[in-house]
């Protein structure tokens, strides 16, 4: 007669790496029998992937024989190896765009960064994504884009959240058209000027 260990859950290391040895895992302490006195238990397991990267699912199947070939029946003992650490990435660092003759602006990765340094110690070919909060400026233009970026491994072990700052604004100075007649004309977006002859243009 023996006793397999209790059903279990392991964790993978920073490298991907898990120990299911006995010391980790339990061993089999209490083989009995009628006449033999020097009985171990004997192990095999049998290894599958889990729901996500890294998990795997250990079954070990414990059996004992005694000298005389009588067999205990078989029992079963059931590892989970999870990875429980978080990816690591790098937010794009704050940046300034400014908008363009029509007051549009390009706040896409392409101009204001991306994350390039997602990692994670068993899941692969993860990327961060971000989420945008756009507010006014101090001036009619400006705005202010608080990009919240966020990572999270195929095991759902999120990194925290990281933020970039994007202001955008307008540095293209206003600007007076004249007519064939040489009088100054307003240009959009409609403002009120006051030219060299004191005409205000409206």
């Amino acid at each position: 007669t023996f006793t397999a260990p209790g059903d279990m859950t392991i964790y993978s290391d920073e490298e991907c790496v898990y120990d299911a040895s006995l010391e980790v895992t339990g061993d089999v302490e209490d083989e009995a029998d009628n006449c033999n006195n020097q009985l171990e238990a004997m192990y095999s397991d049998s290894i599958v992937d889990g729901q996500c990267e890294g998990e795997k699912i250990i079954t070990r199947t414990w059996s004992l024989a005694d000298s005389c070939g009588n067999e205990a029946e078989d029992q079963v003992q059931i590892i989970t190896v999870k990875d429980n650490i978080a990816p690591t990435f790098t937010a794009p660092a704050d940046t300034t765009i400014y908008t363009d003759a029509h007051c549009e602006y390009d706040a896409s990765v392409e101009a204001t960064g991306d994350v390039e340094d997602e990692a994670d110690n068993c899941s692969t070919e993860i990327e961060a994504t971000y989420s945008d909060s756009i507010a006014d400026g101090q001036c009619e233009g400006e705005k202010i884009i608080t990009r919240t970026w966020s990572l999270v491994d195929n095991c759902d072990n999120a990194a925290e959240d990281q933020v970039q700052i994007i202001t955008v604004k307008d540095n293209i100075a206003p600007a007076l058209d004249k007519d064939e007649n040489g009088v100054a004309v307003c240009s959009e977006p409609a403002m009120t000027i006051t030219t060299s002859q004191g005409a205000d243009c409206p």
